[in-house]
């Protein structure tokens, strides 16, 4: 019994070698793409709806804190959330992180429009348009996590240090 996968590439005689030696699209290869293409269209949606609920999150934090400082402060107190500053800077993040989450939103939906294009006209130039696409949204994602990567490590330092200070603060007293 020796059965190959069903999702093996079959032998290589099925692909067609160009000229500049670059192996073309099979059909094994073009139904995967076809199953790559509506996973791809429901992330980037999921993408443009994460976005906008962070944008009306922002914009509604913004506005209850306003209001909300408003009122306390003409008791005298500080708002519901310590300040309408405060509050506002946090709705301010949340709006930067919607920001931050269109582009990979719009590399993937280009991504999946490339591939219904390519089976409707499979050339090399679709293809490249695809995976251009696919390249961007790989490098955005990977710049991304390093940056986050960063900013947990340098948190971290940071909090370190002020454990370190309120501890020698502490000591003193």
């Amino acid at each position: 019994m020796n059965e190959q996968p069903t999702d093996q590439v079959p032998a290589v005689e099925s692909a067609v070698e160009s000229p500049c030696g670059m192996v073309g699209l099979t059909p094994l290869a073009q139904q995967y793409l076809d199953q790559t293409r509506p996973w791809a269209r429901f992330v980037s949606i999921m993408t443009f709806v994460t976005a906008g609920f962070m944008v009306l999150t922002g914009f509604g934090m913004l506005v209850f804190s306003l209001f909300g400082g408003f009122a306390e402060r003409s008791k005298g107190e500080l708002g519901p959330f310590g300040s309408a500053i405060g509050a506002g800077l946090l709705s301010l993040a949340y709006v930067v992180m919607a920001v931050v989450y269109v582009p990979p939103g719009l590399y993937l939906f280009r991504y999946a429009s490339a591939i219904k294009r390519l089976k409707s006209s499979a050339n090399a130039a679709v293809l490249e348009d695809a995976l251009k696409h696919q390249k961007s949204f790989w490098r955005y994602v990977g710049i991304l996590m390093a940056v986050c990567l960063a900013v947990a490590v340098v948190g971290m330092i940071l909090v370190v240090v002020a454990v370190v200070i309120a501890a020698v603060m502490a000591s003193r007293s």
